[in-house]
C-alpha cells in the first residue's frame, strides 16, 4: 500500500512539473512578437509603391511589433516615392529601413525613403545620398526656374523628414542639392542614420531599449522578436517588369506594328491579336509612368510618317523622317532619372531595325516596280502549252496547269491556222483578251513542219 502510494505521489510530481516547464514555454512563445521584413528591391516605381503599401498593412493585421524593409535601391520616380514615403510615416507600427545587404545603395528616392523611417539603419558596406532631381525636358538646364523650383522643393522635403525624426537634416539637404555621397560609418558619424548593423538579427540587438524619435515616439522592445522574411510576390515582380520604361516603349512598337502588319495583310489574325494584346499592355504600362508631351507627339508622328511611306511613293524620305522620329520619341518619351528612364541602346536598337526593314522593303518594292508583269491574265503572254480541243476558229488549250479558251492570233499564215485545228499541236501565248488567249504554233512546232 505505501508503495502505490508513493508511486502515486511520483507521478503527481511529474504531471506538476510537466505542467509548470509547458505554462513556463507558452508563457515564453506568446509573450514573443514579430519582426515582419520586407523586401524592396531596385527601382522605385508603381510595383515597389503598391507592395510596400500592401506588405505594411499585412504587418499591421499580423500584429507584428514593427516592420523591417531591407532596400537595395538606385532610386526611382518621384510620385512613387512620395507614396512610399507616405505609407510609411502613415503606418501604426514602428517603420525600419534598412539598406542591405553589404553593396547595397539607397541612391536618389533611396534617400528620402530612409529619412521618413522610424529608424534609420545600413548595413557595413552600403552607401547613401546623391539625390538631386533630374528632368529631362527639352530646353531645360539646372540653371532653369522649373529645375531650381523641382530642386528647392526636394530639398525641403528631405530635410523635413531627417529632422522630423532627430537626423542630420544639413547633409540631407546637400545630398539634394550638391549629390552628396557617404558611406554607413559615415551617415552614422554624421548623424544621418540611426545604427549600424551587419544583419537583421544584429539589428535587432543593437534596436533593444532604443529610442524612436518624431511622430511615433517609444522606445523599442525587441528582445526575442522572430523575423518573419516576406519578398517580393511574382505579381509584383512581373508589374515591375512591365513598367519599366524600355518594356514599355517596346511594348508599344510591338503592338503597332502588330496592328498595321495585319491591316494590311487582312485574316492572318495572329499579328493582330499579339498586337491588341501588347499595345494594351504597353498604355498600361505608359500610364504608370510619368510622360512628356514631346515624346509622345513625336513617337505617333514617326508611326504616321512610317505607315505614309508604305502608301506614297517618297523614296523613303517620309520613312527615314519617321524612323528619327520614332528615335527622337523614345529618347523623350518619359520624364524620369536617367537611371529609370529609357536606354539608348534600347532606342538605337530598335530604330535602326525598323530602319533597316524599311530599306529593305523600299528596295523589294523597286525591284517590282523595274521587274516583268507577274500578276493578272498578262503573265501568261510567252507561255506554251498543247491544244485540248481543235481551234476552230475558236478551241481550248492547256497552259500553265489549266485549260483556257484559245483562238488564233490575227495575222497567221493558213497553215498555222490549219494546224491549230489539231489535238496535241504545242502553240505559244501571243496576247490575252479578256479570259481568251490568243496563240500561235510554238517555234519547235514550226520547225518540224
Amino acid at each position: 500500500m505505501a508503495r502505490r502510494l508513493r508511486l502515486l505521489i511520483s507521478l503527481a510530481a511529474i504531471v506538476a512539473g510537466g505542467a509548470i516547464l509547458g505554462a513556463h514555454a507558452l508563457g515564453q512563445d506568446g509573450g514573443s512578437g514579430i519582426a515582419y521584413s520586407i523586401e524592396l528591391p531596385g527601382s522605385i516605381d508603381p510595383a515597389t509603391e503598391r507592395w510596400i503599401g500592401n506588405a505594411l498593412d499585412d504587418a499591421e493585421d499580423a500584429d507584428a511589433e514593427l516592420a523591417i524593409i531591407r532596400m537595395d535601391t538606385p532610386g526611382g520616380l518621384v510620385d512613387s516615392t512620395r507614396s512610399i514615403v507616405q505609407d510609411i510615416l502613415a503606418a501604426e507600427l514602428p517603420v525600419i529601413v534598412y539598406v542591405s545587404p553589404d553593396g547595397a545603395r539607397a541612391a536618389s528616392a533611396g534617400l528620402f525613403i530612409t529619412m521618413s523611417a522610424d529608424v534609420a539603419a545600413m548595413a557595413p558596406q552600403t552607401n547613401i545620398g546623391s539625390a538631386t532631381p533630374v528632368s529631362i525636358g527639352p530646353g531645360q538646364e539646372e540653371q532653369d526656374a522649373l529645375a531650381r523650383k523641382i530642386e528647392n522643393d526636394a530639398a525641403a522635403y528631405v530635410r523635413a523628414l531627417a529632422e522630423e525624426h532627430g537626423r542630420n537634416g544639413d547633409l540631407a539637404e546637400r545630398m539634394v542639392t550638391e549629390a552628396e555621397n557617404v558611406t554607413a560609418s559615415e551617415a552614422l558619424e554624421e548623424d544621418l542614420i540611426d545604427v549600424v548593423a551587419g544583419t537583421e538579427q544584429e539589428l535587432l540587438v543593437e534596436l533593444d531599449g532604443f529610442r524612436v524619435q518624431g511622430p511615433k515616439a517609444q522606445t523599442l522592445d525587441t528582445d526575442g522578436l522572430v523575423i518573419e522574411q516576406h519578398d517580393m510576390p511574382l505579381q509584383f515582380e512581373l508589374l515591375q517588369i512591365l513598367v519599366n520604361p524600355n518594356m514599355a516603349f517596346l511594348l508599344m512598337l510591338l503592338g503597332l506594328a502588330g496592328i498595321g502588319f495585319e491591316v494590311f495583310n487582312p485574316g492572318l489574325i495572329f499579328p493582330g491579336a499579339l498586337g491588341v494584346i501588347a499595345l494594351l499592355l504597353g498604355l498600361y504600362a505608359t500610364a504608370q509612368l510619368p510622360v512628356t508631351v514631346a515624346g509622345i507627339t513625336l513617337l505617333v508622328l514617326g508611326i504616321g510618317m512610317i505607315v505614309a511611306e508604305t502608301q506614297l511613293p517618297t523614296s523613303g524620305i517620309l520613312g527615314g523622317a519617321g524612323v528619327i522620329g520614332l528615335a527622337l520619341g523614345g529618347l523623350l518619351l518619359f520624364d524620369t532619372e536617367p537611371g529609370f528612364g529609357i536606354s539608348p541602346a534600347v532606342v538605337i536598337a530598335t530604330t535602326v531595325l525598323i530602319g533597316g526593314f524599311l530599306v529593305f522593303a523600299l528596295h523589294k518594292v523597286m525591284q517590282a516596280h523595274k521587274g516583268k508583269v507577274h500578276t493578272g491574265w498578262e503573265e501568261l503572254i510567252g507561255f506554251e502549252g498543247d491544244v485540248r480541243e481543235p481551234i476552230d476558229p475558236v478551241g481550248q488549250v492547256f497552259v500553265d496547269g489549266g485549260l483556257w479558251r484559245a483562238r488564233p492570233i490575227e495575222g497567221l499564215p493558213g497553215g498555222d491556222e490549219t494546224r491549230l485545228r489539231e489535238r496535241g499541236v504545242r502553240v505559244r501565248v501571243d496576247a490575252v483578251d479578256g479570259l481568251t488567249l490568243l496563240v500561235r504554233p510554238a517555234a519547235s512546232d514550226n520547225e518540224e513542219d
